[in-house]
């Protein structure tokens, strides 16, 4: 089975959501958790990635301090 996520504007949602509907369509709304998850999730933006050597020194610098 496939999954296909539409977002369509509050406006046109109740006809949209009829016409899918007729062409026998399930439509799933989202849970309040589900949409927290989506919220967060695309707020995440990538960093920069360390390189080797600053690895290297995080773990030199760890494990000195044991």
């Amino acid at each position: 089975m496939e999954t296909l996520i539409i977002n369509v504007p509050e406006k046109k949602s109740t006809l949209v959501k009829l016409l899918l509907k007729e062409l026998g369509v399930k439509i799933q709304s989202n849970s309040n958790a589900k949409q927290l998850a989506q919220d967060i999730n695309s707020n995440i933006k990538p960093g920069p990635k360390p390189g080797m050597e600053e690895i290297v020194a995080e773990i030199k610098n760890m494990r000195d301090g044991l």
